[in-house]
């Protein structure tokens, strides 16, 4: 079909609502919040998702070293909240539901956001102590397959024949960036170690104590991989409870579930930094000990870097979950997922971290080029 009438088309069968309007072979919802109203748009407002999930992390990055991670992921919950609302007072309509609403779904969306909490937490927490290519092929690879095959379940819509086959691309595409990273910081290591082996034994000794101190005793690796993989399968859990909150005549609207999805997983989030400040936490802590007092002052710069993070990621969420009634929560939580992508082209663009790298680093990111656009096209179809 043309590009202009994939646009025009109407979504397939979209999640059931009180009162809808026939076109061709695809029903239209006609809800009081803003949704898209054609294939395409959909489409593109999926992708979004992806460009915002693949985003959010240049915020950290630009925080710095400058910014404790428990402040920063205090800033980046807060922006979460105010973007939820942000979305649910003028994109939303205010609206909860449609007029068959069943408030209860909510605790779906709060059970949703608290499973994410300490999800990302585990994810944040097992790359800084196992490393990117350890860490992300195990949650984000986990929480990828996992999730769109619950979702599905939730959710029947699309063609499986496409939609896992793209999945199983996405998650190689997942192999092959954990390995091309792998790749580059073996590759740094041993330059170093080549140009000053005295002085790279020295800071390797002082790294060592460093996170000792700060993360409260290194686990061992198997404890990191199990936390990863705990993660992992977590991360794989929150989109069908999301989307079971949204299904059907009495589900909620996408903004009202996003709001409770966001406020539980700050309840969640908080308490555990909390925990982790006062040592009972069972996540290591990362970063060093804080308190409340020196949060509070922090310059308004550098909370706004949480802040930012958290509107991005925010966005790219909503993005998700509006897209996900007309395409299907499976086929949105999928293409979502192919964010690693959007991440290296940041890595690739603007900050060189590949300058210099080995050839097989760069093999591996070309294959992880192909797999990820393969995985797009295939989930695309399958959605059709």
């Amino acid at each position: 079909c043309s590009l202009a009438s994939l646009f025009n088309r109407t979504p397939s069968s979209g999640p059931s609502r009180p009162t809808v309007v026939k076109m061709g072979h695809f029903a239209v919802s006609q809800a009081p919040w803003w949704s898209p109203d054609s294939f395409g748009l959909a489409l593109v407002v999926a992708l979004l998702s992806t460009a915002c999930w693949g985003s959010w992390s240049n915020t950290a990055k630009a925080a710095g070293d400058r910014v404790n991670f428990a402040h920063y992921y205090t800033d980046f919950c807060l922006g979460t909240v105010l973007t939820a609302l942000c979305g649910l007072a003028t994109l939303g309509a205010c609206a909860l539901g449609g007029p068959e609403v069943d408030t209860g779904r909510a605790l779906y969306a709060a059970a949703a956001g608290a499973v994410f909490g300490v999800a990302n937490l585990l994810l944040v927490t097992g790359i800084a102590l196992a490393g990117l290519s350890i860490a992300f092929p195990l949650c984000i690879g986990t929480g990828l397959v996992l999730g769109t095959v619950l979702t599905y379940l939730v959710d029947r819509r699309g063609h499986p024949e496409l939609l896992f086959p793209g999945v199983l691309l996405a998650l190689l595409g997942v192999l092959a960036n954990a390995g091309a990273y792998a790749m580059l910081q073996r590759s740094r290591a041993q330059a170093g170690e080549e140009e000053n082996p005295m002085q790279e034994s020295e800071s390797c000794e002082e790294t060592s104590v460093e996170e000792t101190s700060t993360v409260g005793g290194q686990p061992s690796i198997a404890k990191n991989i199990a936390m990863c993989v705990v993660g992992g399968v977590l991360m794989g859990c929150w989109a069908p409870l999301s989307a079971r909150s949204m299904a059907g005549a009495q589900g909620l609207s996408p903004y009202f579930s996003f709001l409770c999805f966001v406020c539980s997983c700050f309840v969640v989030g908080i308490s555990i930094l909390a925990a982790q400040q006062a040592g009972c936490s069972l996540i290591p802590r990362v970063g060093a000990r804080t308190t409340l007092r020196e949060y509070m002052a922090l310059p308004p710069l550098l909370h706004g870097w949480g802040l930012l993070g958290g509107a991005i990621w925010a966005v790219g969420t909503m993005s998700n979950l509006v897209s996900g009634g007309p395409l299907g929560f499976a086929l949105s939580y999928a293409l979502g997922q192919t964010a690693p992508v959007v991440a290296v082209l940041w890595g690739l663009g603007w900050y060189r971290e590949f300058n210099g790298a080995p050839q097989d680093a760069v093999l591996y990111l070309v294959a992880m080029f192909l797999l990820f656009f393969g995985a797009i096209a295939l989930l695309c179809l399958g959605g059709m």
